[in-house]
C-alpha cells in the first residue's frame, strides 16, 4: 500500500468514528495539518505514531498497514513481517523525500547569493572601473576639437590579473552552476 492508499484508509477509519482531523490530532498530539497530509498521501506518520493512530482509530496496526479489516483474530508471522516492512519503507521514504527537498531549498539559496555575488562583483570592478577612469583619472580623458565642439574620449586604464578575474567571477560562476545543477537532480530524485 501506497501513501495515497493509507491516507484513504486513515480518512475512512476517521470518518467512520464521526472524528475530525483536529479531533483525531489532538488524540495524537499532532496538528491537523499532519492529518491532511496523511490523508492525501503527501505524508507519512512516524513510526513512533503508528501505534497509536491504530488506537485512536480502532483497528490494530497490520489493519491499518494493509488497509482493510483482519477476518481472522491472529495473524501470522510472514503477515507481521509484511506490515512491519511496509510502515518502515513508507516511513523511510518520507523521511527521505523532506530531506531532499530541505536540500533542495539550500542549493535554491546557495544559487541566489551566487548569483548575487556574481553580479555584485561583476557591476561593482566595472564601475571601479569607470569612476577610476573618470574621475580619478584626468590624464586619461583627452578632448579633441571638431565642427560640433569638444569630444571625450575616455580610456580606463588597469585590468584585473587573471587570478583575479577567476577569484572575482569565476568562482560564484562556478558555484552558481554547480548548485543549479545539483538542484535540479534533487528535484528529479523528488520526483520519481
Amino acid at each position: 500500500m501506497d501513501n495515497i492508499q493509507f491516507g484513504v484508509c486513515v480518512a475512512q477509519l476517521r470518518k467512520e468514528l464521526g472524528m475530525t482531523q483536529k479531533e483525531l490530532a489532538n488524540k495524537l498530539n499532532v496538528t491537523d495539518k499532519a492529518v491532511s497530509k496523511w490523508e492525501t498521501g503527501k505524508g507519512f506518520p512516524d513510526l513512533k505514531t503508528l501505534e497509536p493512530l491504530a488506537q485512536a482509530l480502532g483497528v490494530s496496526l497490520v489493519e491499518l498497514m494493509q488497509g482493510r479489516r483482519q477476518e481472522a483474530e491472529t495473524l501470522t508471522v510472514s503477515e507481521a513481517d509484511a506490515a512491519v516492512s511496509q510502515a518502515m519503507g513508507q516511513w523511510e521514504k518520507a523521511t527521505s523525500l523532506r530531506y531532499l527537498r530541505l536540500f533542495r531549498y539550500f542549493l535554491t539559496g546557495s544559487s541566489i547569493l551566487s548569483l548575487l555575488w556574481l553580479l555584485t562583483t561583476f557591476f561593482s570592478s566595472v564601475w571601479t572601473e569607470l569612476v577610476k577612469g573618470i574621475y580619478l583619472s584626468p590624464a586619461a580623458a583627452e578632448l579633441i576639437g571638431g565642427a560640433d565642439g569638444h569630444t571625450a574620449i575616455l580610456t580606463v586604464t588597469g585590468t584585473l590579473s587573471p587570478v583575479e578575474t577567476f577569484l572575482a567571477l569565476g568562482v560564484p560562476l562556478l558555484l552558481l552552476m554547480i548548485c543549479v545543477i545539483l538542484a535540479v537532480k534533487v528535484r528529479r530524485l523528488e520526483k520519481s
